[in-house]
This record gives C-alpha cells, sequence and structure tokens, in this order.
C-alpha cells in the first residue's frame, strides 16, 4: 500500500519556515552572547595579569611624564599608569600596523589628543608627546606601550623599547602559562640557558597538536609555521607523540626538539591537563 501523501498548505511552509529561521536566530544570538562573554573574561584577565609588569615598567622608566598603557587590538585603552592617560581614549589611530610589526613609534598630538604610527622626525623629536608601543600575542591581542610628555631624546627611547619588549614577554608568558583550554605547554630555545628567562620560545597546544598561542620568540623562530593547520606537525620532525611522552614524564632534564628545516633547539614540555 503507498502511503498517503498529504501537501502542506503554503500556510503551514511558511509556519515552519519561520519557527527554523527562528531557532537559527536564537542559536545566533546565543553564540553571540558566548563569543562576548569570553571576550570579556579575556579582556579581565589581561588587564589583571598585565597589571604586575606595567607597575613594574612605570617604575623602571621613573619618570612623572611617561604613561604606560595596555590597549586592547583595537587601540582602545584598557589601562593606564601615569598622569597622561586616561581609560577610553584612543591610544593608537592605525592598530593593525603598530600589531604587525615589532615596534611602532606613536606621537600623540597636545591640540586633540590623538595618536597617530607616524614616524618619529630625525635627528630632534618634534614637540609634544610621543612613545612606543608593541604587541602582545598579535594578531587578536593587545598592545603595550606609553606616552611621554616630555618628548624624550632618541637615545634614550632606544633604552625605552628594549624595557617594553621584556614586559610584554613577561605578559605574554602570564597569558600563555595560565590559559584554561591549553594541553601541552613547549619551551624551547637554541641555548638550554635560556629556557625559564623572558627571551625563550613558549607555545600552548591543544591535545591534538594544534597551536593555541605562541610567544613573539616562537612566532619568529618557526613562522610560517607557528599557526600552520598542521600545528606541531608541521613545525617540528619530533613525532608529537614523542613531546607528550617527555611531558608525561615530568623531566627536568631539557630534551631535544627538531624543526623540520633541521634546527635542533634544548625543550621542556608540561602537561597542563590530562588527555581527553
Amino acid at each position: 500500500m503507498n502511503p498517503t501523501f498529504h501537501p502542506r498548505s503554503p500556510a503551514q511552509a511558511q509556519a515552519q519556515t519561520d519557527v527554523a529561521m527562528l531557532g537559527a536566530s536564537m542559536g545566533d544570538d546565543s553564540s553571540r552572547a558566548a563569543r562576548a562573554t569570553a571576550a570579556v573574561l579575556d579582556r579581565e584577565r589581561l588587564v589583571a595579569l598585565s597589571a604586575p609588569a606595567m607597575e613594574d615598567l612605570h617604575r623602571q622608566f621613573d619618570s612623572p611624564t611617561i604613561t604606560v598603557l595596555l590597549a586592547d587590538s583595537a587601540g582602545g585603552v584598557l589601562r593606564a599608569i601615569g598622569g597622561s592617560g586616561r581609560s577610553g581614549d584612543s591610544v593608537l589611530a592605525s592598530s593593525s600596523t603598530c600589531a604587525g610589526s615589532d615596534a611602532a613609534p606613536l606621537t600623540r598630538r597636545s591640540d586633540d589628543h590623538a595618536c597617530t604610527s607616524t614616524p618619529v622626525p630625525r635627528p630632534a623629536v618634534a614637540p609634544g608627546q610621543l612613545g612606543i608601543a608593541v604587541p602582545i600575542l598579535p594578531p587578536a591581542g593587545a598592545l603595550l606601550g606609553f606616552i611621554d610628555a616630555d618628548a624624550a631624546p632618541l637615545e634614550w627611547l632606544g633604552h625605552a623599547n628594549a624595557l617594553l619588549h621584556t614586559t610584554a614577554s613577561l605578559i605574554e608568558h602570564r597569558l600563555i602559562e595560565t590559559e584554561p583550554r591549553g594541553f601541552l605547554l613547549l619551551r624551547f630555545h637554541r641555548y638550554a640557558t635560556v629556557l625559564g628567562t623572558p627571551l625563550e620560545a613558549l607555545v600552548l597546544f591543544d591535545a591534538d597538536g594544534a597551536v593555541l598561542l605562541a610567544n613573539h620568540a616562537a612566532r619568529t623562530q618557526l613562522a610560517p609555521c607557528a599557526h600552520a593547520p598542521g600545528g606541531a606537525a608541521a613545525c617540528f620532525a619530533s613525532q608529537w607523540c614523542g613531546i607528550v611522552g617527555y611531558a608525561a614524564l615530568g623531566l627536568r632534564q631539557p630534551f631535544v626538539l627538531r624543526d623540520r628545516r633541521g634546527t635542533d633547539f634544548s625543550a621542556q614540555a608540561s602537561l597542563c591537563r590530562p588527555a581527553p
């Protein structure tokens, strides 16, 4: 016996379509809300973890005219230490340019308080505020920088730039080490004595060997494979299961890690959580 076919009326068909669209819309709204909540939590974690390093940097600058700033990837100020920074100001007019480079000079005009990534004049610095910004975990991370209302000489900026990069490295370390999604934390460098310092390369992997986060040193040494779809397999000749095995043993002695170009590194690995 053939089943009886009951065609839907146009009104029934439209009602079913409307229900499906409503369900999809509610799902999209829920997904957007979850992403917004995660972004807020990430921002709060960034501000909290960077606070001690920012305060130490401000003390090292030891100048009442300098403001240390932490900005999000869009250039909005998240935290300011010093007299000239105000929460909510835009610290960079072109954050994408600064986030893509190791360091970018800033100038802040006293007339409208706008900051731009224009080059610092040579040999003398024009009157007004100036500073430097460096990225933290680009491209979706943040910017750490400072503004000096006293327009310090270029010779001093070299020292300030070194302090800024070291502080950004410390903040990157804290963000990577405390990332809750991580499975395996890998430290490596060509020299074993550098392990455990701000100069070491640091990569956080998930259980499948995909890269979750990598600091500046790791991105420099592993580029362009640091964020390749292959993850650890694309970066290292050493087998992923072998790296996990070293991490599971909890050895303090560094092991030899070889990348795809044949370079040997001294490495240490640790498990952040048990394998699923």
